[in-house]
């Protein structure tokens, strides 16, 4: 499941999204308790502008994105997922993946937590990941009943190739890190204590580099998953709204959907 946005403002009543800043990196923690840090549009919204701030900041030189940790991030919410099915609110693309591809310096993700359908959307968006050998990662859009989004279908393939996405997006199976190590999906899988540790220590690696050497290094490892990308949220859109106008995925939905991966 993609973002989705209320037709009209949102409130946000307390910070979802951790800003830790030292020096030239900028950590970002999702911290939403209450839904197990999934795609909220309030969420989703300060994780824009915290990420437009640390672009503007003149130091930065890498963000590091990390989440709870018993989860990265969970995807939509299920009231979120209803409201889509009954057409009470839009689907619209995450403009965080392509702020993220977008974005002008390098973007480390620490996946300590599990991390589904759309959480696991979001850490195809950064330069490098990081996951836990025991925790828990997949994309679960067909379950639910509808095709994937934010960019998935061209993201996953380029990463994994393609048998193993295709066996991720056609199956929605869950997978153990340990299960991805070395196939292309993260860089590096390690025990969970370990994960911030070590992403933050190749975080640190990068802070004394030439932001400018940074940001033109950025933009050509980028470019092709961008044009990719451009034209993958266009398809998906376009399945998204023959999934979501069939009655059946509402049913789907309110049979599949979990709390999330234990």
């Amino acid at each position: 499941m993609t973002d989705v946005r209320r037709i009209g403002p949102a409130q946000s009543d307390s910070a979802m999204v951790r800003v830790d800043t030292q020096g030239g990196l900028v950590g970002l923690q999702l911290d939403d308790a209450s839904h197990r840090n999934r795609l909220s549009e309030p969420l989703v919204r300060e994780l824009e502008a915290a990420l437009d701030k640390a672009a503007a900041r003149t130091e930065t030189r890498v963000v590091l994105l990390t989440g709870r940790p018993d989860v990265f991030c969970a995807g939509a919410t299920r009231e979120a997922l209803d409201l889509v099915a009954r057409g009470e609110i839009e689907v619209r693309d995450v403009r965080i993946a392509k702020q993220l591809l977008a974005f002008p310096l390098p973007v480390f993700a620490a996946l300590e937590g599990h991390a589904v359908g759309g959480g696991l959307a979001l850490a195809l968006c950064c330069d490098l990941v990081v996951a836990a050998s025991g925790s828990r990662y997949g994309v679960n859009f067909t379950d639910l009943g509808f095709t994937p989004g934010m960019g998935t279908t061209v993201l996953l393939p380029a990463l994994a190739g393609h048998q193993l996405a295709a066996e991720m997006m056609f199956s929605a199976k869950y997978y153990r890190g340990r299960e991805l190590a070395g196939r292309g999906l993260f860089a590096h899988v390690v025990p969970a204590p370990e994960v911030e540790p070590l992403a933050r220590d190749l975080a640190l690696r990068v802070v004394d580099k030439p932001r400018r050497v940074l940001e033109l290094t950025k933009a050509a490892l980028a470019a092709p998953r961008r044009e990719a990308l451009k034209a993958a949220l266009a398809r998906e859109h376009e399945m998204h709204q023959a999934c979501f106008s069939d009655t059946r995925t509402r049913q789907r939905i309110h049979e599949r959907y979990l709390d999330g991966p234990e």
